[in-house]
This record gives structure tokens, C-alpha cells and sequence, in this order.
């Protein structure tokens, strides 16, 4: 991301995060323009409204927050006090497939055991009042998963989420938690005991380096992350106004394969059929290992799509 031979230090990389109203599209726009995030904090506001088409407040706001550096550098070493790592888009262990999607995170933080992030994490999401079939089929898939190397990416909410890192844990694999808070706040508090859990097994992910609440904006938005890292996402149940859903569509956007369990007629599924309806492609709840031979064989995706479309 960009052209200096060294990597940028991680508090001018918080510092540009920092600036309201600047969001993470447009910072990638601006290192396209500028080289580097130094050269960008290092331009004239006038420069930086010209070649980026931001208002003169953001641009001003660019030029000055600099001035906070030491703070930034504060903060950085309370995070890894906590044992958080804190990465940038220009870091080797920055998640590659989440990398390439047009609004990634320019700054990722992370706590637990998972200090590397491969290519081979699945996302199972889902209601988080599922039905004792949805529960069972996702216990089973979590953990059939994990037993064939792959790594299992959830939300922490209620429900299907929580059993898909409890699937995993089962199969002793790695699950990522994504939070819509920062990675000390954990919610739902319930979950707690699993969080510390993941940690052990996993870890648990954020793009908040500041303390940050569980808001409902938040929620949806941590959702085209755990779409992003994965390789492919599973809607195991869904009802037809479920936020699951935003999980799917951003994983549709981004071009990553959707799966979506075909269950019989139920209103508490019509989220689940509609994805269907669209183009997911569909596994039957005892049809784990077809889920598993299609993950394996990524070019069997499209032509099965096609035949169940045809």
C-alpha cells in the first residue's frame, strides 16, 4: 500500500484512523494518490482537498492530527499492554482475503493465540434464535470443519454464532470472534466465558483500536468483515428481516461463494430461502460434506450454482 521501503510506524496509521469523517475507502484513495501515509500527514490541507476531493475540515484535520502523535503512541503501548496487536493494511500478517475488499479496515486489531490469518477461515452465521435443528446442524459443521483444517469466523452474538465458535472450540480448531465493538468489550456479556475461549484457540477481531460501544451501525458493519476474511460464507438460518442477511449481501458484493441451508417451508427460515431465491447456493441440513467437497474444490462452486439455477 505503499511505496516506502519501510513500513509506516503504527501511530501514524492510528492518527489518519482517527480523523472523523474519513472513511476507510477514501484513506486507500489518498496513499494511492500520496505513496504513503507519512506523505499524506505531511501534505498541505489545500493539496490534500485538491487531489482527494475532501472538505476543507477533514483535510484540515489531516494536516493537524499530527500534532496528537505522542498520544497515539500512548495508546499503542497501552493496547499491547493488553496483548492486542495492532495491524495495518501494510502489515504481513494483515488477512489477505480481507485485504482486497474496497472498504477493508485500515487498522485490524486482534487478541488471543491466532497471530496469523491464512486463506483457509469459513463464516457460518445465523439467527440468534435458531431452531434446535439449526443448532445441531451447526455443531456439526463447525466442528466438521475445523477436523479438516479449516478455520471458523462468526460474529459472538447469540444464537447460530455462538454455536459455530462452540463447534469449532469442540473440534479443538481456531475460530475467529469479529466484534462490533473493540476487543475488550465483548458482547453479548454472557458470552464472556466464551470469548476467553476463543482467545485460546483463536482470537478475537476488531477495527476499533479505541474503546467503542456495540452500536447497531456497528454491528452491520463489522459484518462485511467476517464476510471479507472468509473464503466462503454459510447462513445456516435465517428469518426474513434477520441482520444475517447483511452478512450475506456483503458477501455477495465482494464475490465470495454463499451457502445457504434448504430447509422445508418455514416462516422462521424465509431469510434463508430468499438468499436461495438469489443465488445461494443451497446444502441440505444433513449435507455437511457436500459444503466440505465444495469449500475443497472452489471451481465446483459456479457450476453447481448454475445447475441448481437452471
Amino acid at each position: 500500500m505503499t511505496d516506502s521501503k519501510e513500513k509506516t510506524p503504527a501511530e501514524y496509521w492510528l492518527a489518519l484512523s482517527s480523523v472523523k469523517g474519513l472513511g476507510n475507502v477514501q484513506i486507500k484513495r489518498l496513499i494511492a494518490r500520496f505513496g504513503s501515509v507519512k506523505a499524506i500527514l505531511d501534505a498541505e490541507s489545500t493539496e490534500i482537498e485538491r487531489l482527494a476531493s475532501l472538505t476543507p475540515a477533514i483535510a484540515a484535520q489531516i494536516c493537524t492530527v499530527t500534532n496528537d502523535l505522542p498520544m497515539f503512541q500512548e495508546k499503542l503501548k497501552a493496547l499491547r499492554n493488553e496483548n492486542i496487536h495492532v495491524l495495518s493494511l501494510e502489515d504481513a500478517n494483515y488477512p489477505a482475503q480481507l485485504k482486497m475488499i474496497p472498504d477493508a479496515p485500515v487498522i485490524l486489531c486482534g487478541i488471543g493465540e491466532l497471530t496469523k490469518i491464512d486463506e483457509s477461515c469459513v463464516a457460518i452465521v445465523g439467527t440468534r434464535k435458531p431452531t434446535v435443528e439449526a443448532i445441531e446442524l451447526t455443531l456439526g459443521l463447525a466442528t466438521t470443519l475445523t477436523l479438516n483444517g479449516y478455520t471458523i469466523v462468526s460474529g459472538l452474538a447469540s444464537g447460530i454464532d455462538t454455536f459455530a465458535h462452540m463447534g469449532a472450540l469442540a473440534g479443538s480448531g481456531k475460530t475467529i470472534a469479529v466484534l462490533g465493538s473493540d476487543v475488550l468489550t465483548v458482547y453479548p456479556s454472557k458470552n464472556r466465558d466464551l470469548a476467553a475461549d476463543i482467545q485460546a484457540q483463536g482470537c478475537l477481531l476488531s477495527e476499533h483500536p479505541f474503546r467503542t460501544s456495540p452500536s447497531p451501525r456497528n454491528l452491520v458493519k463489522r459484518n462485511r468483515i467476517i464476510s471479507g476474511i472468509s473464503q466462503a460464507t454459510i447462513v445456516i438460518e435465517a428469518r426474513e428481516s434477520s441482520g444475517t442477511l447483511h452478512t450475506a449481501r456483503f458477501a455477495q458484493g465482494q464475490g465470495k461463494p454463499l451457502f445457504a441451508c434448504r430447509w422445508e417451508e418455514d416462516n422462521r427460515r424465509e431469510g434463508t430461502r430468499a438468499l436461495l431465491r438469489d443465488g445461494a447456493l443451497p446444502f441440505a441440513p444433513d449435507g455437511i460434506d457436500t459444503v466440505v467437497e465444495v469449500l475443497q474444490h472452489p471451481e465446483q462452486f459456479e457450476t453447481r450454482q448454475k445447475s441448481c439455477l437452471g
